[in-house]
């Protein structure tokens, strides 16, 4: 039987939908910039426009906009 998970890189999540940062992997510079700027394990954010180049909302009003690649990927739980 194949295992279902609600888990996807943050490129592919819709326009408008909701979800929670469950994990970053790449270069640790990168991930801990993105610490800096509020993105991290645990935020919750929407996506604006979504894709490898995204626009992401944080809850507290930051747009941020990111650009993933092979070397760095968020995967994200829809909430």
């Amino acid at each position: 039987m194949p295992v279902v998970t609600d888990e996807i890189l943050l490129e592919h999540l819709c326009p408008g939908r909701f979800a929670e940062v469950i994990g970053l992997e790449g270069n640790s510079d990168e991930i801990a910039r993105l610490a800096e700027m509020g993105l991290r394990q645990g935020t919750v954010v929407s996506v604006t426009r979504g894709g490898i180049t995204s626009i992401v909302q944080l809850l507290n009003g930051s747009r941020l906009c990111i650009r993933t690649s092979r070397d760095l990927q968020i995967v994200v739980k829809s909430v």
